[in-house]
Protein backbone atom coordinates (compact mmCIF):
# COMPACT_ATOMS: atom_id res chain seq x y z
CA UNK A 1 0.00 0.00 0.00
CA UNK A 2 1.46 2.75 -1.02
CA UNK A 3 0.56 4.72 2.85
CA UNK A 4 0.59 1.89 5.12
CA UNK A 5 -0.75 4.62 7.93
CA UNK A 6 -4.13 4.87 5.54
CA UNK A 7 -5.07 1.64 5.55
CA UNK A 8 -6.52 2.11 8.96
CA UNK A 9 -7.99 5.33 8.70
CA UNK A 10 -11.25 4.20 9.38
CA UNK A 11 -10.69 2.72 12.63
CA UNK A 12 -9.85 6.12 13.88
CA UNK A 13 -13.44 8.16 12.53
CA UNK A 14 -16.91 7.43 13.85
CA UNK A 15 -19.83 5.38 11.88
CA UNK A 16 -22.86 7.33 12.37
CA UNK A 17 -26.75 6.99 11.69
CA UNK A 18 -27.78 9.91 9.41
CA UNK A 19 -30.57 11.05 7.52
CA UNK A 20 -30.48 12.02 4.40
CA UNK A 21 -32.08 12.23 0.88
CA UNK A 22 -30.75 9.61 -1.84
CA UNK A 23 -31.57 12.23 -4.42
CA UNK A 24 -30.07 9.69 -6.84
CA UNK A 25 -32.87 7.32 -6.84
CA UNK A 26 -35.42 9.28 -5.96
CA UNK A 27 -34.52 11.81 -8.39
CA UNK A 28 -32.73 9.74 -10.83
CA UNK A 29 -30.62 11.13 -13.95
CA UNK A 30 -32.49 10.29 -16.85
CA UNK A 31 -30.65 7.02 -18.74
CA UNK A 32 -30.31 8.74 -22.18
CA UNK A 33 -30.66 4.92 -24.53
CA UNK A 34 -29.44 6.54 -27.65
CA UNK A 35 -25.84 7.01 -26.07
CA UNK A 36 -25.04 3.54 -25.24
CA UNK A 37 -22.60 1.94 -27.52
CA UNK A 38 -23.25 -0.42 -29.92
CA UNK A 39 -19.98 -3.30 -30.26
CA UNK A 40 -18.93 -3.04 -33.96
CA UNK A 41 -17.47 -5.84 -36.17
CA UNK A 42 -14.21 -4.12 -35.15
CA UNK A 43 -14.30 -4.54 -31.75
CA UNK A 44 -14.87 -7.99 -32.38
CA UNK A 45 -12.35 -8.71 -34.84
CA UNK A 46 -10.08 -6.86 -32.15
CA UNK A 47 -11.25 -9.35 -29.10
CA UNK A 48 -10.00 -12.12 -31.77
CA UNK A 49 -6.85 -10.94 -32.86
CA UNK A 50 -6.20 -10.65 -29.18
CA UNK A 51 -6.24 -14.34 -28.92
CA UNK A 52 -4.39 -14.77 -31.56
CA UNK A 53 -1.59 -13.60 -29.86
CA UNK A 54 -1.90 -15.64 -26.76
CA UNK A 55 -1.98 -18.60 -29.49
CA UNK A 56 1.10 -17.57 -31.12
CA UNK A 57 2.70 -17.00 -27.57
CA UNK A 58 2.16 -20.39 -26.69
CA UNK A 59 2.65 -22.65 -29.72
CA UNK A 60 -1.26 -23.17 -30.29
CA UNK A 61 -2.65 -24.41 -34.13
CA UNK A 62 -6.35 -23.86 -32.33
CA UNK A 63 -7.91 -21.68 -29.92
CA UNK A 64 -11.72 -23.97 -29.25
CA UNK A 65 -14.28 -21.55 -26.96
CA UNK A 66 -16.96 -23.55 -25.53
CA UNK A 67 -20.39 -22.45 -24.61
CA UNK A 68 -23.48 -22.93 -23.17
CA UNK A 69 -26.58 -21.50 -21.78
CA UNK A 70 -24.87 -20.88 -17.84
CA UNK A 71 -20.87 -20.65 -19.64
CA UNK A 72 -21.33 -17.96 -22.16
CA UNK A 73 -19.24 -14.58 -21.38
CA UNK A 74 -16.37 -16.14 -23.88
CA UNK A 75 -18.06 -16.93 -26.71
CA UNK A 76 -20.19 -13.46 -26.42
CA UNK A 77 -17.71 -11.88 -25.64
CA UNK A 78 -16.05 -12.66 -29.36
CA UNK A 79 -19.16 -13.61 -30.82
CA UNK A 80 -22.04 -11.14 -29.50
CA UNK A 81 -24.07 -14.44 -29.04
CA UNK A 82 -24.52 -15.76 -25.59
CA UNK A 83 -25.92 -19.81 -26.51
CA UNK A 84 -29.50 -19.66 -25.94
CA UNK A 85 -30.88 -23.44 -24.99
CA UNK A 86 -27.42 -24.92 -26.63
CA UNK A 87 -24.14 -25.68 -26.63
CA UNK A 88 -21.80 -24.41 -28.97
CA UNK A 89 -17.90 -24.35 -29.71
CA UNK A 90 -15.91 -21.67 -31.45
CA UNK A 91 -13.04 -22.36 -33.11
CA UNK A 92 -9.93 -19.85 -34.33
CA UNK A 93 -7.27 -20.60 -36.00
CA UNK A 94 -4.99 -17.58 -37.23
CA UNK A 95 -5.50 -16.72 -40.95
CA UNK A 96 -8.53 -18.55 -41.50
CA UNK A 97 -11.50 -17.24 -41.11
CA UNK A 98 -13.41 -18.48 -37.92
CA UNK A 99 -15.61 -21.35 -37.17
CA UNK A 100 -18.36 -21.38 -34.92
CA UNK A 101 -20.07 -25.13 -34.49
CA UNK A 102 -24.04 -24.48 -33.07
CA UNK A 103 -27.27 -26.50 -32.57
CA UNK A 104 -30.51 -25.74 -34.44
CA UNK A 105 -31.72 -22.69 -32.49
CA UNK A 106 -28.36 -21.10 -32.03
CA UNK A 107 -28.07 -21.48 -36.09
CA UNK A 108 -30.39 -18.97 -36.96
CA UNK A 109 -29.28 -16.54 -33.91
CA UNK A 110 -26.11 -16.50 -35.34
CA UNK A 111 -26.70 -14.45 -38.49
CA UNK A 112 -27.16 -11.83 -36.21
CA UNK A 113 -22.89 -11.71 -36.34
CA UNK A 114 -21.46 -9.09 -38.47
CA UNK A 115 -18.16 -10.58 -38.98
CA UNK A 116 -16.84 -13.26 -41.07
CA UNK A 117 -17.28 -16.07 -39.82
CA UNK A 118 -18.42 -19.67 -41.02
CA UNK A 119 -21.63 -21.25 -39.24
CA UNK A 120 -21.71 -25.25 -38.80
CA UNK A 121 -24.83 -26.72 -37.73
CA UNK A 122 -23.70 -29.80 -35.50
CA UNK A 123 -27.73 -31.20 -34.08
CA UNK A 124 -26.39 -32.71 -30.98
CA UNK A 125 -25.78 -29.08 -29.96
CA UNK A 126 -29.65 -28.84 -30.14
CA UNK A 127 -31.98 -29.46 -27.44
CA UNK A 128 -32.92 -33.70 -27.27
CA UNK A 129 -35.40 -34.74 -29.81
CA UNK A 130 -34.88 -31.58 -32.28
CA UNK A 131 -34.88 -32.77 -35.74
CA UNK A 132 -31.45 -33.50 -37.55
CA UNK A 133 -30.81 -31.75 -40.82
CA UNK A 134 -26.62 -32.07 -40.98
CA UNK A 135 -25.42 -35.82 -40.74
CA UNK A 136 -21.56 -34.83 -40.26
CA UNK A 137 -20.13 -36.40 -37.07
CA UNK A 138 -18.10 -34.12 -34.47
CA UNK A 139 -14.96 -35.64 -35.52
CA UNK A 140 -15.58 -34.94 -39.21
CA UNK A 141 -16.27 -31.25 -38.20
CA UNK A 142 -12.99 -31.13 -36.66
CA UNK A 143 -10.84 -32.57 -39.00
CA UNK A 144 -13.00 -30.20 -41.75
CA UNK A 145 -11.47 -26.86 -39.40
CA UNK A 146 -8.44 -28.08 -39.83
CA UNK A 147 -7.26 -29.63 -36.58
CA UNK A 148 -5.11 -32.97 -37.03
CA UNK A 149 -2.24 -34.97 -35.40
CA UNK A 150 0.08 -32.27 -35.35
CA UNK A 151 -2.27 -29.76 -33.88
CA UNK A 152 -2.19 -28.24 -30.74
CA UNK A 153 -4.79 -27.02 -28.72
CA UNK A 154 -6.11 -24.32 -26.15
CA UNK A 155 -9.46 -25.58 -25.03
CA UNK A 156 -11.65 -22.76 -22.93
CA UNK A 157 -13.98 -23.80 -20.69
CA UNK A 158 -15.54 -22.07 -17.51
CA UNK A 159 -12.73 -21.81 -15.21
CA UNK A 160 -9.07 -22.73 -15.21
CA UNK A 161 -7.30 -24.68 -12.22
CA UNK A 162 -4.63 -24.59 -10.16
CA UNK A 163 -2.20 -27.58 -11.21
CA UNK A 164 -1.28 -27.82 -7.21
CA UNK A 165 -4.53 -28.82 -6.09
CA UNK A 166 -5.34 -32.06 -8.38
CA UNK A 167 -3.22 -34.89 -8.87
CA UNK A 168 -3.87 -34.80 -12.85
CA UNK A 169 -1.29 -35.70 -15.25
CA UNK A 170 -2.65 -33.47 -17.59
CA UNK A 171 -4.69 -29.79 -16.93
CA UNK A 172 -8.41 -29.92 -16.12
CA UNK A 173 -10.22 -29.69 -19.22
CA UNK A 174 -13.92 -28.61 -17.99
CA UNK A 175 -15.65 -29.08 -21.42
CA UNK A 176 -18.56 -31.98 -21.59
CA UNK A 177 -16.63 -34.95 -21.70
CA UNK A 178 -17.61 -36.15 -25.25
CA UNK A 179 -15.74 -33.14 -26.89
CA UNK A 180 -12.45 -34.05 -25.23
CA UNK A 181 -12.78 -37.55 -26.46
CA UNK A 182 -13.84 -36.72 -29.42
CA UNK A 183 -10.65 -34.28 -30.06
CA UNK A 184 -8.04 -37.15 -28.46
CA UNK A 185 -9.42 -39.28 -31.44
CA UNK A 186 -7.47 -36.34 -33.29
CA UNK A 187 -4.84 -35.05 -30.96
CA UNK A 188 -2.63 -36.55 -28.01
CA UNK A 189 -4.47 -35.87 -24.92
CA UNK A 190 -1.01 -33.72 -23.84
CA UNK A 191 -1.71 -31.10 -26.64
CA UNK A 192 -4.56 -29.95 -25.28
CA UNK A 193 -4.28 -27.34 -22.70
CA UNK A 194 -6.73 -25.55 -20.21
CA UNK A 195 -6.45 -22.04 -21.82
CA UNK A 196 -9.55 -20.21 -20.11
CA UNK A 197 -7.16 -18.28 -18.46
CA UNK A 198 -6.81 -16.18 -21.32
CA UNK A 199 -9.80 -14.32 -20.80
CA UNK A 200 -10.22 -14.36 -16.79
CA UNK A 201 -6.77 -14.29 -15.32
CA UNK A 202 -6.67 -11.68 -13.16
CA UNK A 203 -3.65 -10.32 -13.83
CA UNK A 204 -3.76 -10.41 -17.59
CA UNK A 205 -7.26 -12.03 -18.79
CA UNK A 206 -8.95 -10.41 -22.06
CA UNK A 207 -12.04 -9.73 -20.14
CA UNK A 208 -10.46 -8.42 -16.90
CA UNK A 209 -10.18 -4.95 -18.32
CA UNK A 210 -12.97 -3.05 -19.53
CA UNK A 211 -13.15 -0.64 -22.70
CA UNK A 212 -15.02 2.30 -21.83
CA UNK A 213 -17.78 0.79 -24.36
CA UNK A 214 -18.23 -2.35 -21.64
CA UNK A 215 -18.27 0.72 -18.72
CA UNK A 216 -20.86 2.42 -20.51
CA UNK A 217 -22.54 -0.74 -20.90
CA UNK A 218 -22.43 -2.21 -17.24
CA UNK A 219 -23.08 1.36 -15.79
CA UNK A 220 -25.88 1.34 -17.76
CA UNK A 221 -27.10 -2.02 -16.11
CA UNK A 222 -25.73 -0.82 -12.65
CA UNK A 223 -28.12 1.68 -12.62
CA UNK A 224 -31.42 -0.15 -13.67
CA UNK A 225 -29.91 -2.67 -11.04
CA UNK A 226 -29.82 -0.07 -8.18
CA UNK A 227 -33.15 1.52 -8.65
CA UNK A 228 -35.37 -1.51 -8.98
CA UNK A 229 -33.40 -2.90 -5.33
CA UNK A 230 -34.53 0.72 -4.00
CA UNK A 231 -37.54 0.23 -5.56
CA UNK A 232 -38.39 -3.19 -3.75
CA UNK A 233 -36.59 -1.68 -0.97
CA UNK A 234 -38.96 1.34 -0.36
CA UNK A 235 -42.37 -0.63 -1.15
CA UNK A 236 -41.61 -2.84 1.31
CA UNK A 237 -44.39 -3.81 4.31
CA UNK A 238 -45.51 -6.16 7.22
CA UNK A 239 -47.66 -8.87 5.55
CA UNK A 240 -46.24 -8.95 1.88
CA UNK A 241 -44.56 -11.97 0.65
CA UNK A 242 -41.04 -12.50 -0.85
CA UNK A 243 -43.05 -12.79 -4.54
CA UNK A 244 -45.37 -9.88 -4.00
CA UNK A 245 -41.95 -7.47 -2.85
CA UNK A 246 -40.16 -9.27 -6.15
CA UNK A 247 -43.05 -7.78 -8.29
CA UNK A 248 -41.20 -4.44 -7.71
CA UNK A 249 -38.00 -5.53 -9.15
CA UNK A 250 -39.93 -4.43 -12.40
CA UNK A 251 -38.11 -6.48 -14.59
CA UNK A 252 -37.56 -5.33 -18.45
CA UNK A 253 -36.11 -7.43 -21.11
CA UNK A 254 -32.20 -7.10 -20.42
CA UNK A 255 -30.70 -10.00 -19.43
CA UNK A 256 -29.80 -11.05 -15.81
CA UNK A 257 -27.08 -12.65 -14.50
CA UNK A 258 -28.30 -14.48 -11.83
CA UNK A 259 -31.96 -15.22 -10.77
CA UNK A 260 -33.35 -12.62 -8.16
CA UNK A 261 -32.75 -12.55 -4.37
CA UNK A 262 -35.85 -11.27 -2.23
CA UNK A 263 -35.72 -13.23 0.93
CA UNK A 264 -37.22 -12.33 4.27
CA UNK A 265 -36.43 -14.36 7.69
CA UNK A 266 -33.29 -15.97 9.43
CA UNK A 267 -33.78 -19.12 7.39
CA UNK A 268 -34.31 -17.70 3.99
CA UNK A 269 -31.57 -15.03 3.75
CA UNK A 270 -29.16 -17.47 5.36
CA UNK A 271 -29.47 -19.69 1.74
CA UNK A 272 -27.90 -16.37 0.22
CA UNK A 273 -29.02 -17.13 -3.30
CA UNK A 274 -31.98 -18.14 -2.68
CA UNK A 275 -35.04 -17.50 -5.23
CA UNK A 276 -38.19 -15.33 -3.72
CA UNK A 277 -40.88 -17.96 -2.26
CA UNK A 278 -44.85 -17.32 -2.30
CA UNK A 279 -45.18 -17.75 1.51
CA UNK A 280 -42.75 -16.45 3.42
CA UNK A 281 -44.18 -13.43 4.53
CA UNK A 282 -42.35 -10.11 6.29
CA UNK A 283 -42.37 -9.05 10.03
CA UNK A 284 -41.12 -6.91 11.86
CA UNK A 285 -37.20 -7.82 12.97
CA UNK A 286 -36.99 -10.24 10.36
CA UNK A 287 -33.79 -10.19 8.68
CA UNK A 288 -34.17 -8.86 4.82
CA UNK A 289 -32.05 -10.07 1.52
CA UNK A 290 -32.78 -7.56 -2.02
CA UNK A 291 -30.57 -8.00 -5.06
CA UNK A 292 -30.49 -8.55 -8.77
CA UNK A 293 -28.00 -8.44 -11.44
CA UNK A 294 -27.95 -7.43 -15.23
CA UNK A 295 -24.82 -8.06 -16.84
CA UNK A 296 -21.98 -6.32 -15.48
CA UNK A 297 -23.31 -4.80 -12.25
CA UNK A 298 -24.67 -6.76 -8.95
CA UNK A 299 -26.70 -5.16 -6.45
CA UNK A 300 -27.36 -6.22 -3.36
CA UNK A 301 -28.47 -4.85 0.23
CA UNK A 302 -29.08 -6.91 3.19
CA UNK A 303 -29.82 -6.02 6.77
CA UNK A 304 -32.87 -5.86 9.36
CA UNK A 305 -36.88 -4.50 8.66
CA UNK A 306 -36.89 -2.64 11.57
CA UNK A 307 -37.77 0.95 12.25
CA UNK A 308 -35.71 1.27 15.66
CA UNK A 309 -33.19 -1.07 17.73
CA UNK A 310 -36.00 -2.07 19.67
CA UNK A 311 -37.72 -4.19 17.11
CA UNK A 312 -34.72 -6.63 17.39
CA UNK A 313 -33.82 -9.30 20.03
CA UNK A 314 -32.36 -8.38 23.09
CA UNK A 315 -29.38 -10.28 22.25
CA UNK A 316 -29.19 -8.49 18.79
CA UNK A 317 -29.23 -5.09 20.10
CA UNK A 318 -26.43 -5.84 21.96
CA UNK A 319 -24.37 -6.63 18.69
CA UNK A 320 -26.00 -4.97 16.48
CA UNK A 321 -23.94 -1.67 16.37
CA UNK A 322 -20.70 -3.11 16.09
CA UNK A 323 -21.83 -5.60 13.56
CA UNK A 324 -22.97 -2.92 11.69
CA UNK A 325 -20.49 -0.16 12.14
CA UNK A 326 -18.16 -1.71 11.73
CA UNK A 327 -18.86 -3.67 8.46
CA UNK A 328 -19.78 -0.31 6.91
CA UNK A 329 -16.35 0.82 8.40
CA UNK A 330 -14.65 -1.68 6.35
CA UNK A 331 -16.68 -1.07 3.37
CA UNK A 332 -15.51 2.56 3.80
CA UNK A 333 -12.02 1.59 4.23
CA UNK A 334 -12.61 -0.64 0.73
CA UNK A 335 -13.24 2.22 -1.49
CA UNK A 336 -10.77 4.92 -0.14
CA UNK A 337 -8.14 2.37 -0.46
CA UNK A 338 -8.67 1.45 -4.19
CA UNK A 339 -6.43 3.47 -5.89
CA UNK A 340 -4.40 2.92 -8.86
CA UNK A 341 -1.04 1.51 -7.89
CA UNK A 342 -2.31 -0.38 -4.74
CA UNK A 343 -2.58 -4.65 -4.72
CA UNK A 344 -5.67 -6.71 -4.27
CA UNK A 345 -3.79 -8.01 -1.46
CA UNK A 346 -3.59 -4.78 0.40
CA UNK A 347 -7.43 -4.56 0.43
CA UNK A 348 -7.48 -7.79 1.60
CA UNK A 349 -5.92 -6.95 4.51
CA UNK A 350 -7.50 -3.40 5.15
CA UNK A 351 -10.81 -5.32 5.34
CA UNK A 352 -9.14 -7.73 7.54
CA UNK A 353 -7.65 -5.38 10.20
CA UNK A 354 -10.71 -3.09 10.09
CA UNK A 355 -13.34 -5.78 10.83
CA UNK A 356 -10.74 -7.02 13.42
CA UNK A 357 -10.85 -3.65 15.20
CA UNK A 358 -7.07 -3.28 14.15
CA UNK A 359 -5.90 -6.78 14.04
CA UNK A 360 -5.42 -9.48 11.57
CA UNK A 361 -8.30 -11.94 11.66
CA UNK A 362 -11.59 -9.69 10.90
CA UNK A 363 -12.78 -11.54 8.12
CA UNK A 364 -13.17 -15.02 9.45
CA UNK A 365 -14.28 -13.03 13.04
CA UNK A 366 -17.37 -11.57 11.14
CA UNK A 367 -18.01 -15.09 8.98
CA UNK A 368 -16.80 -13.46 5.76
CA UNK A 369 -17.23 -16.81 3.50
CA UNK A 370 -15.62 -15.41 0.37
CA UNK A 371 -13.55 -12.84 -0.92
CA UNK A 372 -14.07 -9.43 -0.07
CA UNK A 373 -14.74 -8.59 -3.76
CA UNK A 374 -14.50 -9.78 -7.03
CA UNK A 375 -13.98 -9.06 -10.77
CA UNK A 376 -16.51 -8.23 -12.88
CA UNK A 377 -17.87 -9.07 -16.09
CA UNK A 378 -21.13 -10.29 -18.37
CA UNK A 379 -21.10 -13.25 -16.08
CA UNK A 380 -21.38 -12.03 -12.25
CA UNK A 381 -17.73 -13.58 -11.00
CA UNK A 382 -15.21 -14.10 -13.72
CA UNK A 383 -12.24 -14.19 -11.36
CA UNK A 384 -11.77 -12.58 -7.81
CA UNK A 385 -7.59 -11.28 -6.89
CA UNK A 386 -9.09 -10.24 -3.46
CA UNK A 387 -6.68 -12.96 -1.42
CA UNK A 388 -4.39 -12.55 1.45
CA UNK A 389 -0.98 -11.77 -0.26
CA UNK A 390 -2.46 -11.11 -3.47
CA UNK A 391 0.23 -9.51 -6.07
CA UNK A 392 -2.87 -8.05 -8.62
CA UNK A 393 -2.41 -4.96 -9.05
CA UNK A 394 -4.81 -2.16 -9.18
CA UNK A 395 -4.97 -0.97 -12.92
CA UNK A 396 -6.94 1.33 -15.24
CA UNK A 397 -10.31 -0.47 -16.38
CA UNK A 398 -10.85 -3.32 -13.89
CA UNK A 399 -14.42 -3.87 -12.92
CA UNK A 400 -15.03 -4.72 -9.33
CA UNK A 401 -17.79 -5.57 -6.84
CA UNK A 402 -17.15 -4.60 -3.35
CA UNK A 403 -18.97 -7.99 -2.08
CA UNK A 404 -18.77 -9.76 0.81
CA UNK A 405 -21.58 -10.68 3.53
CA UNK A 406 -20.97 -10.40 7.08
CA UNK A 407 -22.67 -13.00 9.22
CA UNK A 408 -23.04 -13.37 13.21
CA UNK A 409 -24.68 -17.06 13.71
CA UNK A 410 -26.17 -16.84 17.27
CA UNK A 411 -27.78 -14.55 17.62
CA UNK A 412 -28.48 -14.34 13.80
CA UNK A 413 -27.22 -10.98 12.33
CA UNK A 414 -26.50 -10.08 8.85
CA UNK A 415 -25.35 -7.33 6.56
CA UNK A 416 -24.47 -7.13 3.01
CA UNK A 417 -23.12 -3.67 0.85
CA UNK A 418 -22.66 -4.73 -2.79
CA UNK A 419 -22.02 -2.26 -5.70
CA UNK A 420 -19.94 -2.52 -8.56
CA UNK A 421 -17.86 -0.05 -9.55
CA UNK A 422 -14.85 0.70 -12.11
CA UNK A 423 -11.21 1.70 -12.30
CA UNK A 424 -10.52 4.50 -14.55
CA UNK A 425 -7.54 6.76 -14.85
CA UNK A 426 -8.09 10.61 -16.95
CA UNK A 427 -7.68 8.99 -20.56
CA UNK A 428 -10.28 6.38 -20.36
CA UNK A 429 -12.61 8.82 -17.79
CA UNK A 430 -12.58 11.02 -21.09
CA UNK A 431 -13.09 8.25 -23.20
CA UNK A 432 -16.29 7.40 -21.08
CA UNK A 433 -17.46 10.89 -20.87
CA UNK A 434 -17.03 11.35 -25.17
CA UNK A 435 -19.11 8.40 -25.36
CA UNK A 436 -21.69 8.83 -22.75
CA UNK A 437 -22.08 12.19 -21.24
CA UNK A 438 -25.23 11.32 -18.84
CA UNK A 439 -23.55 8.22 -17.88
CA UNK A 440 -20.33 10.28 -16.36
CA UNK A 441 -23.05 12.72 -15.00
CA UNK A 442 -24.13 9.83 -12.95
CA UNK A 443 -20.89 8.79 -12.05
CA UNK A 444 -19.44 12.05 -10.96
CA UNK A 445 -23.03 12.41 -9.11
CA UNK A 446 -22.62 9.17 -7.28
CA UNK A 447 -18.62 9.93 -6.32
CA UNK A 448 -20.21 13.33 -5.11
CA UNK A 449 -22.55 11.67 -2.83
CA UNK A 450 -20.00 9.07 -1.43
CA UNK A 451 -18.17 12.07 -0.51
CA UNK A 452 -20.05 14.82 0.75
CA UNK A 453 -23.30 12.60 2.59
CA UNK A 454 -21.16 9.04 3.26
CA UNK A 455 -18.03 11.20 4.24
CA UNK A 456 -16.11 8.58 2.32
CA UNK A 457 -12.61 10.03 0.78
CA UNK A 458 -13.87 8.47 -2.42
CA UNK A 459 -10.16 8.35 -5.16
CA UNK A 460 -10.82 9.87 -8.11
CA UNK A 461 -10.19 6.55 -10.36
CA UNK A 462 -13.16 4.93 -8.81
CA UNK A 463 -16.40 5.50 -10.78
CA UNK A 464 -19.57 4.05 -9.32
CA UNK A 465 -22.24 1.81 -11.41
CA UNK A 466 -24.52 2.11 -8.55
CA UNK A 467 -27.20 4.53 -7.32
CA UNK A 468 -26.45 3.01 -4.02
CA UNK A 469 -22.82 3.24 -3.59
CA UNK A 470 -21.41 1.70 -0.60
CA UNK A 471 -25.28 2.92 0.88
CA UNK A 472 -26.20 0.85 4.27
CA UNK A 473 -29.66 1.04 5.27
CA UNK A 474 -29.48 0.02 8.85
CA UNK A 475 -33.33 0.33 9.37
CA UNK A 476 -34.85 -1.05 6.26
CA UNK A 477 -38.33 -0.35 7.22
CA UNK A 478 -36.87 3.51 6.48
CA UNK A 479 -34.81 3.73 3.90
CA UNK A 480 -34.35 7.65 4.93
CA UNK A 481 -31.99 6.26 7.07
CA UNK A 482 -27.79 5.28 5.95
CA UNK A 483 -24.68 4.58 7.66
CA UNK A 484 -22.08 7.32 7.11
CA UNK A 485 -18.74 8.24 8.60
CA UNK A 486 -19.20 11.11 11.05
Amino acid sequence: MQNQEKEMISLARKVVEKKVAINLVENPIPIKYDEVPEYTRKDYEERINAVYKFSEERGYSHVIVYGDREHFSNVHYLTGIDPRFEEVLLILEKGKTPKFILGNECYAYANKIDFDIELILYNPFSLMGQPEYNHQTLLDIFKGCGINEDSKIGLVGWKYYDSSKHTLKNSILDVPNYIVETLCQIVKRENIDNATDIFSHNDYGLRTTLSAKEIVNFELNGTKASRKVYNVLKNLKEGVTEIEASEFLNLDGEPICFHANVNFGDTNTSYGIASPTYHQKLKIGDSVCVGMAHRGSTVHKAGFYINKPEDLTEEQRKLRQEFFHTYFASIVAYYENFKLGNTCGDIYDVVDRVLGGGEPGGIKKFGIALNPGHLIHTDEWPNTPFNKGSKTVIRSGMGVQCDYTAMHKEPYLVVHVEDGFVVADEKLRSEIKEISPSCYERMKARQKFMREVLNINLPEEVLPLSDLPAVCFPYMADVSTVLCME
